[in-house]
């Protein structure tokens, strides 16, 4: 906040102090309520730091600063968290207020109260205050009933010390500091608190939990259980206690249904009558016994089931399931669903992760930012200025929907949509005559529990192979449709309607193959094909699940996060034989998600949109060129953001964020960023690039996406005005460009290599053994313009893995250590002129004629600026947040330039040869004083030589500048 406003709030801060003051107990008798408290003290209080709690700018209820949260239970006793605070519908923290006769500083029930609302609504702060007492919590740490009130308090003060501390409130809880995102920053400064584990991570392990002693007791007890049926039975029974105890908390349920489970016994028998119950109440498939012949018939130990029961009650349960965000809820499945059930032999049980899972180091829930984000840019396109009439048609889908994030974004995109529409001045009586909206309060509306059902069965489609991923995607959908609702909206449904509060989606959530249709198995013979490769490959049938849709063309938006697994993983060879020949954009090894997106582009309609989230390597990689193909020629590219950083918990992928809509534009042009944090994300600008650049910029289709456009001119320009490095069949580059050898590797060689040998290198030396052992020098040695050889040698000849040939390390060359450096300059690369040998982490520059002159040439423009700015904007690896590097593709498309001016090449081989022993010096230097006067050389000759490769390319002062402001100087 500026000084100016502060100065504004600490006078109305000292106005509130000095009202307090004065009556003083008179505020602090009992007879004085919480009510009065809010009113007098505590709204003027915030409204004082920027928040509007009366909402007098009338927003819409959804997206009101201040609101009111829905109700929660406390030991059967029906409460709230008295205020919500939000931005753009999006809570931030509560404040939970008391009357001031309540002892804030050491009564424990107020603040395990706030700390478990928070704590469950994953919001990292929250305040507690009856104004005397102004108490902060850090509620990622799980509340415990046995907590002082001093658990997880990280600042408290009392009314009299407000203005002493007014900074810190202001800094962190005004609405300013919300927007300008100190809050935030103050957040991660502490997010590796000791002690703070939030709510997704501890509620996943309680409900794998559940899952591990359910699935122990009944194969037990059930010992005709398949193993298919096993997994489906115990997923049903957690799915199904998960959903009524939400319903309780949001009063859909009466409080305590399932706790009076815990006296008494026969359990289960007690508890299947409450789902039947449930399934006349909610008719959907969540409780569908015609189609569930299992669960009704089971038997389970009453102390299992009690077990389950009391975690989720107070005073055991932390959690409060009014205010569990669906989409957190989502999370904690996405992460459930990477484990399976497995049964041994003897019947006994085993959890364990799937192998898909375990092959890709987890499993990878989207945030939420890029939901929306995606929802954004395609959903909001199709519906855009159109009625609710008009959007009836319009068909979304998600073909790899697992928990049902984006399918939750998207529904809920659509619910905030029609609401804004109902709620217009020109519709709003038309939309209450209809029942389309009821009115909740002065200015107040939410859609109808049937108009949101109506939206969900027209409008949201999802496919999943996993079968228990369905059924989660439908719960999260179906607590998504229940949001907002309680025990008195959906008892109006009953009495006006034979609706039922929970429509059945089955037809909107299909379990099978996106991927492999029905023709899989055509021409082979059914005694072949055994149970498990069907319910392995799932096969499904787009046009015969979706005959109405695909009538109309298909659908109008496709979005997701597909699955990533690489065609030598996991795949069978009759998979990858489908794949090839079903999918006409496969090229070499390719990726599932690459083929998801050739399918998901060929489910859209004539003006569809199409938007996933996958890995960036498909922008470049070899395997990627005839999709970059069949995409850019057939369609056009709206987004296309290119993230340099892991968006993905504990997952090292930097992916990609695209929207491609199915209509053909000549001279379209798309909206690209490269983004390196998350704040970036948020706030960077587009730049706009002409899609058809891409087309005419090489035979395989590249897409590089630069940080402005004035980049991709220059680099352009680079490589108009130079030739290439390497010599391929497609070019005439100058060099000879080889990789090092492989020393080891269990079955090469002659003789064969055992485990053994490549466990102890049974050919390395640090001494010279005989004439066929040579000094070795690995990656790590190559620095710039040096080599730091450590004492290896190498026992050369056929015994190695990949020996290469011996001419390639007993020439003039130039080594270049794939891994790089940060900017300003990213190669390492050195010239050598004797016998090395090493490894395939160097890769090696020959000239044909072994002109040493050439090389050294080559050698300053690789180790200048210029290319490191080429290297950073055009190599496929450069942006890895983990080993950064050059691949020898890149690097024989690297520009090489010469014969263009000999003074100014001459120069450069000058300083080249002076730079090489200036380094040598400077790495041998003893004395720190000597080490700074080389530094000093070295410096100044970098200087040298960067302007002289700008002036060899025929740079401008205003792109040289281009290339100093984008590596740094």
């Amino acid at each position: 906040m500026s000084d100016k406003i502060k100065t504004e709030t600490r006078e109305q801060f000292k106005i509130l102090i000095d009202k307090f003051e004065a009556h003083k107990n008179q505020y602090k008798k009992s007879t004085y309520d919480e009510a009065n408290t809010r009113v007098d003290f505590i709204d003027p209080f915030f409204e004082a730091i920027g928040w509007d709690v009366a909402n007098r700018q009338g927003f819409a209820e959804q997206y009101r600063e201040v609101v009111r949260e829905d109700k929660v239970i406390i030991v059967g006793k029906h409460k709230a968290p008295d205020y919500s605070f939000r931005i753009g519908g999006i809570r931030k923290f509560f404040v939970e207020a008391k009357k001031p006769s309540v002892d804030l500083k050491h009564e424990i029930s107020p603040a395990y109260q706030l700390r478990r609302y928070a704590y469950t609504a994953k919001l990292p702060l929250s305040i507690l205050t009856d104004f005397e007492e102004f108490a902060v919590y850090d509620t990622r740490i799980k509340p415990s009933p046995k907590d002082s009130a001093s658990v997880a308090r990280i600042f408290y003060c009392n009314y009299q010390d407000y203005l002493k501390h007014l900074d810190f409130i202001v800094d962190t809880f005004s609405k300013e500091a919300i927007l300008k995102g100190s809050f935030d920053r103050y957040i991660e400064s502490t997010k590796k608190k000791r002690g703070t584990s939030e709510v997704d991570k501890e509620f996943l392990k309680l409900i794998d939990n559940w899952r591990e002693i359910l699935a122990k007791n009944i194969a037990l007890r059930n010992k005709d259980l398949t193993l298919y049926e096993l997994n489906f039975a115990v997923q049903k029974i957690i799915d199904r206690v998960i959903f009524l105890r939400i319903a309780e908390d949001r009063q859909i349920e009466d409080y305590g249904t399932l706790q009076i489970l815990f006296n008494g016994a026969n359990t289960y028998r007690r508890l299947t009558q409450i789902f039947l119950q449930a399934d006349d109440k909610y008719n959907s498939g969540l409780f569908d016994f015609k189609a569930d012949n299992i669960t009704l018939n089971l038997t389970i130990d009453d102390r299992i089931l009690k077990q389950i029961i009391k975690s989720v009650y107070y005073p055991d349960s932390p959690y409060e399931f009014s205010v569990l965000d669906v989409e957190i809820l989502g999370n904690i499945y996405e992460q459930f669903l990477g484990k399976t059930i497995r049964l041994t032999p003897s019947h006994m049980v085993k959890v364990e992760e799937k192998p898909e899972v375990k092959k890709a180091g987890g499993v990878y829930y989207t945030p939420k930012y890029i939901v929306d984000y995606i929802v954004r840019n395609t959903v909001n396109k199709v519906i855009k200025v159109k009625s609710p009439k008009q959007i009836e048609k319009i068909k979304i889908l998600d073909p790899a929907c697992g928990s049902g994030s984006f399918l939750l974004g998207a529904y809920q995109y659509l619910i905030d949509y029609h609401l804004n529409w109902y709620i217009n001045e020109e519709n709003r009586k038309k939309a209450l005559r209809q029942e389309k909206i009821v009115q909740i309060g002065k200015d107040s509306f939410n859609l109808t529990i049937a108009e949101k059902q109506r939206i969900l069965t027209n409008n949201i489609f999802g496919v999943d192979i996993d079968r228990q991923a369905v059924e989660v995607s439908k719960l999260s959908l179906l607590l998504k449709l229940l949001e907002g609702e309680t025990h008195e909206s959906t008892g109006r449904l009953f009495s006006y309607t034979q609706l039922r509060l929970l429509p059945d989606l089955s037809n909107n959530i299909k379990c099978g193959n996106s991927l492999i249709g029905t023709d899989y198995f055509e021409g082979r013979i059914t005694d072949t094909i055994d149970e498990d490769e069907i319910r392995k490959i799932n096969p499904f049938n787009w046009e015969k699940e979706s005959p109405e849709i695909f009538e109309q063309g298909g659908f109008d938006v496709v979005i997701g996060n597909p699955p990533y697994i690489f065609s030598r993983e996991l795949l069978g060879k009759k998979e990858k034989e489908y794949f090839f020949q079903n999918y006409k954009t496969i090229w070499e090894k390719p990726n599932t998600f690459m083929i998801f997106m050739e399918k998901g582009f060929k489910l859209l309609n004539e003006r569809g949109f199409l938007s996933y989230i996958v890995p960036n390597s498909w922008l470049t990689v070899e395997s990627g060129k005839l999709l970059r193909k069949f995409l850019l020629n057939n369609g056009s590219f709206e987004v296309l953001d290119d993230l340099n950083y892991y968006v993905f918990e504990n997952a090292k992928v930097e992916p990609t964020v695209f929207s491609i809509s199915n209509i053909k534009e000549p001279n379209h042009k798309t909206k690209t960023r490269r983004i390196f944090t998350q704040d970036d994300f948020d706030n960077k600008e587009y730049a706009y690039i002409k899609q058809k650049l891409w087309k005419i910029s090489s035979k395989t289709y590249k897409i590089f996406i630069s940080e402005s456009p004035k980049i991709d001119l220059l680099i352009n320009k680079i490589l108009e005005n130079s030739g290439r490095l390497g010599r391929e069949k497609a070019n005439n580059g100058f060099f000879d460009v080889r990789t090092g050898l492989q020393a080891y590797e269990t079955g090469k060689g002659n003789p064969k290599q055992t485990k053994s040998d490549v466990k102890n290198r049974i050919y390395d030396y640090d001494y010279k053994y005989n004439d066929n052992t040579h000094k070795y020098i690995d990656g790590v040695n190559v620095k710039r313009y040096y080599s730091d050889w450590n004492g290896k040698y190498l026992l050369y000849g056929k015994c190695l893995s990949q020996p290469r040939t011996i001419d390639i390390f007993n020439r003039p060359r130039i080594l270049v250590r794939e891994i790089t450096n940060k900017p300003p300059y990213c190669i390492n690369t050195m010239y050598f002129n004797k016998l090395f040998l090493n490894n395939k982490s160097i890769l090696n520059i020959l000239d044909f004629n072994d002109n040493s002159y050439n090389l050294k040439l080559l050698l300053g423009q690789l180790n200048s600026k210029l290319i490191s700015f080429y290297y950073k904007n055009r190599a496929v690896k450069s942006s890895r947040k983990v080993f950064p590097k050059i691949v020898i593709k890149d690097l024989r498309k690297f520009p090489f330039r010469i014969k263009v001016n000999k003074s100014i090449e001459d120069r450069i081989v000058k300083l080249v040869e002076h730079m090489v022993k200036m380094q040598k010096k400077y790495h041998s230097a003893r004395l720190e004083q000597d080490k700074k006067l080389y530094k000093t050389q070295i410096d100044l000759l970098d200087k040298q030589i960067d302007s002289l490769v700008y002036k060899l390319y025929g740079l401008t002062e205003e792109e040289i500048e281009i290339i100093e402001n984008s590596i740094g100087s």
